[in-house]
């Protein structure tokens, strides 16, 4: 009482090829079509803020998000 051999669907192993090539030349184009980096950050980044000079608070960002000392009304 054995049980017969599974045979198994010949389908993954054109599918899974197939479909490994098609994803490789896919992504080949897409890589082809990019604009380098360097010039995408020279036209789409904003000009950089300017350095902060010493009579200036040296942490601006701690003041703005620091909690509140009164809790909130509820």
């Amino acid at each position: 009482m054995s049980e017969p051999e599974k045979k198994g669907s010949p389908w993954p192993w054109f599918l899974v090829p197939v479909a490994a090539i098609s994803l490789f030349f896919v992504l080949r184009e897409c890589r082809q079509n990019l604009p380098p980096a360097n010039t995408a950050a020279d036209h789409d980044a904003p000009a950089p803020a300017a350095p902060s000079t010493p009579e200036q608070d040296p942490n601006p960002a701690a003041t703005e998000t620091a909690p509140s000392s009164s809790p909130a009304p509820q």
